[in-house]
């Protein structure tokens, strides 16, 4: 193998480290996925972490700023983030949601620097798919040898942080996606809260404490998902908030 065909591995255990996703931890609405899609070869990767490195190797970033600086930017609508947004609005209490809010709402809000939503990662490296794994061809650290090991080294840390984090910013609203994830999302919650997660007839679990709503919700765009689902998922969050 090449010399040139390895990451700079100081750089790479960094993010592995450090990195959660992009947005303002003072915002009222969290989105947490397992892991950040992209990384189909080597060179997208490498791109990614020296953008993130020469930004300052941030905790979380301004998604809009971070893209741009990659040049994939697209003002279009990306699948994951519009079910998302959805539920958002819906918490908000917009009714008759218009793709056009949708994209007006990505373009201009979601997970700036400055606004009220974070999205974050458990897990920091991007990966197509949860099959897809190159990153132990080229690097030389042993935890990215296999997924296994990788998924070894970063849980338990970032399961911790990501629930202090939460617990430290009390925002009105956590969203976890992808139901098959759920014992993950829990053991970020039982790290916040004894309270336990309530099913509901729309397929999705939620919780409360005094400070935050919990959501445990499907892959936005897991197959046969309606946009109603999103909305039921907002009014639901709308819900809660107005108990307290």
């Amino acid at each position: 193998m090449l010399s040139q065909d390895f990451f700079n591995d100081e750089f790479l255990e960094k993010r592995v480290d450090t990195f959660y996703g992009y947005g303002n931890y003072k915002g009222n609405y969290w989105f947490i996925g397992m892991g950040e899609a992209g990384g189909e070869d080597f060179q997208d990767i490498e791109k990614r972490i020296n953008i993130w490195s020469n930004r300052g190797k941030c905790e979380i970033d301004d998604v809009a700023e971070y893209h741009i600086d990659m040049g994939t930017w697209d003002e279009n609508i990306q699948p994951t983030w519009n079910k998302l947004i959805r539920i958002l609005l819906s918490a908000k209490g917009t009714v008759n949601i218009h793709i056009e809010d949708v994209l007006k709402y990505q373009i201009n809000e979601l997970a700036r620097k400055d606004k009220e939503t974070c999205l974050l990662e458990l897990l920091p490296l991007p990966s197509p798919s949860l099959k897809h794994w190159i990153y132990g061809e080229h690097s030389q650290l042993t935890f990215l040898s296999n997924k296994d090991t990788y998924k070894k080294y970063c849980l338990e840390k970032r399961i911790n942080h990501i629930s202090q984090r939460i617990k430290e910013h009390q925002p009105k609203a956590v969203v976890f996606y992808g139901i098959g994830f759920k014992d993950y999302w829990r053991r970020i919650t039982e790290k916040i809260t004894d309270i336990e997660f309530s099913p509901t007839s729309e397929g999705f679990l939620i919780c409360q404490n005094t400070q935050t709503v919990f959501v445990i919700a499907k892959h936005p765009v897991a197959f046969g998902v309606t946009k109603q689902y999103f909305h039921d998922i907002g009014r639901a969050i709308a819900a809660k908030i107005a108990e307290k």
